[in-house]
């Protein structure tokens, strides 16, 4: 007798990939459930900054904010220019600026290492369970076939 799989409704495989991927549920994978769910506040803040900071907006938008300072402090747009031809005021501003990004975006990168470590020694831990498991299926088969061929040689030991 065959067995028949049940029939499964476009709704529920929608809703089980809707709650796949989304990352506020339940199901996470382990290497995710202590990458987010053990983080300190800052460590989390420190992942968003550095997400942004190495986005295309952001690299966009500060392009597009130093063009601007440069352009009112070169040309008389205005009566009083605040930050003169060798930009001292922005100079010291991407200073101040490089001062916290460069430590946070370590942090990010030290954190994302962690996770890489984490998933490493989970896949490992994977692997070896599913070599114990095949490890056992090959024996079950050895098995099988050593009781297959015992029943053959006393097949062809009855008939004449």
């Amino acid at each position: 007798m065959a067995q028949t799989e049940a029939p499964t409704s476009p709704a529920l495989v929608r809703r089980l990939r809707q709650r796949h991927r989304n990352p506020a549920a339940d199901h996470k994978h382990p290497v995710n459930q202590v990458h987010y769910d053990k983080a300190s506040r800052g460590e989390l803040i420190a992942d968003r900054v550095s997400a942004t900071i190495g986005s295309w907006p952001f690299i966009i938008i500060q392009s597009i904010l130093l063009l601007v300072w440069v352009y009112i402090n070169s040309v008389e747009f205005f009566t009083h220019k605040w930050d003169l031809y060798p930009f001292i005021l922005l100079n010291l501003v991407l200073s101040f600026q490089a001062t916290y990004a460069g430590p946070i975006v370590l942090l990010a990168g030290n954190r994302h290492g962690q996770k890489d470590r984490l998933t490493l020694e989970h896949a490992a831990d994977e692997a070896d369970k599913g070599e114990e498991h095949i490890t056992r299926i090959l024996v079950e088969i050895k098995k099988n076939t050593d009781l297959t061929l015992r029943i053959l040689r006393e097949l062809e030991a009855e008939s004449p």
